[in-house]
């Protein structure tokens, strides 16, 4: 059997071309299944982000996964074929699972460290547990992968600070005031701005207001979150006198928020306010930084802090190498420990020692010019009880046989063998 990875990532294929070969859940179903019921095929898990879209195969070493995938993808999706063809990568045995184990510790990620990718290959797993394409290979190799990324993140900053510019707004609200006692008011309901919403509800924002010029949107938006009130443009400046957070992220081509607006109400006030503006062009007037009430903050100060979470995680990267090897290694131990020809080459010698030894303890009950005969009788027994265990590993058949094959041997091994003859 053989272990092969195919795939195309954000390394090597621009996203207009990756975008061009994406499939459906369902797709990937059924791209699954149909490779359930193909005989070279043992296991196999389909791994698909917005950054990498990645076909885990466990095979029959003669069996030609690549012109299998290849005409599979043709099949769902025509003229895909020609651009996985011309863009698809490949990575055996080892490479496989070390590469699987960075990307699940978020080593293989754009952004180093994000955590979303854990979740997704979980996912993936499930989806091919649900469709009977992981097995037992698989099931140990996906586990051992979460394991792997799980140690990267609690054994490194490889994961620390935030890295986008909505996570680092958050970041510095949660250092400058109590979320739980604040009222924050968002400015717009795109993508972003529900993204800081969703994380300051998260970190136990007292109150929330989502403004914007739409105040349909801004309901739709309070309801996903199930948290605030909503609010139109207009309602800015009377909001302020609450407000203890503004974080301000629309697409309007000038400030939404202007010293004019609000200098009669800032100019008397005495509680702090703290305003971030993540827009581009900017939401709010420069001016208002003017204020002894106000800290105002932009989206270059952001990038600082930024560039500053960028550099701490570039450094844990070594560190995290060395604990995906060592997962790897671990890996690599017990994937060989399942070769069939010396696992029964190693059952069958220690068979042939615990024969003899045996022999030679009872020799003497039998009179010494018995032993060559009492030693050839308790060879010839060890070979009849193993013939069994032999011949299941070498001829087992059915839909499951190499599953069953490998579940036998791993056994055979934690039996027979200790920790330590295993490596």
């Amino acid at each position: 059997m053989k272990l092969v990875l195919y795939n195309i990532t954000h390394h090597h294929c621009p996203v207009e071309i990756r975008e061009k070969v994406s499939f459906t859940g369902e797709q990937r179903r059924f791209m699954l299944k149909k490779m359930r019921a193909e005989k070279g095929i043992s296991e196999a898990v389909i791994l698909e982000t917005c950054n990498r879209l990645e076909f885990y195969i466990y095979a029959k070493k003669r069996f030609d996964c690549d012109s299998f995938i290849t005409e599979l993808i043709g099949q769902v999706q025509p003229g895909a074929a020609e651009i996985w063809r011309k863009y698809r990568r490949q990575k055996k045995e080892m490479d496989v699972v070390r590469h699987l184990f960075e990307v699940a510790a978020g080593l293989d990620s754009q952004m180093i460290g994000e955590s979303q990718i854990l979740s997704q290959v979980k996912s993936a797993y499930v989806t091919a547990l649900e469709c009977r394409t992981s097995k037992f290979v698989f099931n140990k190799l996906f586990h051992r992968a979460f394991g792997a990324g799980k140690a990267v993140r609690t054994g490194t900053n490889i994961n620390c600070g935030a890295v986008s510019v909505g996570l680092a707004a958050v970041e510095l609200a949660k250092s400058k005031i109590n979320l739980t006692k604040a009222t924050a008011m968002i400015i717009g309901a795109g993508e972003n701005a529900e993204l800081v919403a969703k994380c300051l509800v998260e970190s136990g924002l007292s109150k929330l207001i989502i403004a914007n010029r739409s105040k349909q949107a801004a309901k739709i938006m309070t309801a996903n979150l199930k948290k605030g009130r909503a609010a139109g443009l207009a309602d800015v400046v009377k909001k302020l006198k609450e407000t203890d957070l503004l974080i301000s992220s629309t697409a309007a081509a000038v400030p939404v928020v202007t010293y004019e607006n609000v200098r009669d109400s800032l100019s008397k006030r005495k509680k702090p306010l703290l305003i971030i503006d993540i827009a581009v062009p900017r939401d709010i007037d420069s001016s208002i930084g003017r204020f002894k009430c106000v800290s105002l903050y932009n989206i270059d100060d952001l990038d600082k802090q930024i560039s500053r979470n960028k550099k701490k995680r570039l450094s844990e990267i070594p560190k995290a190498k060395a604990i995906v090897g060592e997962f790897t290694e671990n890996f690599s131990r017990w994937y060989d420990s399942l070769d069939l020809v010396p696992i029964i080459s190693r059952m069958t010698q220690r068979g042939m020692e615990l024969a003899d030894r045996e022999a030679e303890r009872y020799a003497k009950d039998f009179g010494i010019e018995n032993t060559e005969k009492l030693k050839l009788f308790a060879e010839s027994l060890i070979k009849k009880i193993l013939h069994s265990h032999i011949h299941f590993l070498k001829n087992s058949s059915g839909e499951d046989s190499t599953t069953e094959q490998l579940r036998a041997a791993d056994l055979i091994n934690r039996i027979f063998f200790p920790q330590k003859e295993r490596g």
